[in-house]
């Protein structure tokens, strides 16, 4: 009788195991065994619970962005205490060059100005934003201004 070599199916078996069992998963909702349950997921299960800001007119920055005191990082710096604060100057944080080196302080007006267009603001800086016109950035900074003791 021929030998069949082990090795190869049994690493065909965990494969196919492992890719199926990815596939399928229980849904937290109902219990019930769902395909692609990330896809379904309702808007609570995307974060453990709703970060700081999220129904705020900084809700779109909540999505990188810490906004409460002494939090980590996410993709960007938490921005507590933004306003008034050295630019790039979050210890920790690898911060583009371009920002890391710009010198002086967050006002304000260089919010507006960073938010309207980053590259425009500051060539050479990581930060991609569009399309926030200047109402939505005008109530972005005067939230980020209140976050301070």
């Amino acid at each position: 009788m021929p030998r069949i070599p082990m090795q190869p199916l049994l690493a065909i078996t965990i494969t196919l195991l492992v890719l199926v069992g990815s596939l399928w998963v229980i849904d937290p909702s109902g219990g019930f065994f769902s395909l692609f349950p990330g896809a379904l997921a309702k808007e609570s299960y995307q974060y453990a619970s709703k970060p700081m800001g999220w129904n705020g007119p900084a809700g779109q920055c909540v999505v990188c962005h810490n906004l409460e005191k002494g939090d980590s990082y996410r993709v960007g710096p938490n921005l507590w205490g933004i306003v008034g604060a050295p630019k790039g100057g979050s210890k920790g944080f690898g911060y583009s060059h371009a920002l890391a080196t710009a010198g002086g302080v967050w006002t304000e007006q260089d919010l507006d100005r960073y938010l309207s267009n980053p590259t425009q603001f500051l060539p050479g800086t990581s930060k991609t934003i569009s399309g926030l016109n200047s109402q939505e950035r005008t109530k972005i900074i005067a939230f980020l201004a209140k976050l301070k003791d």
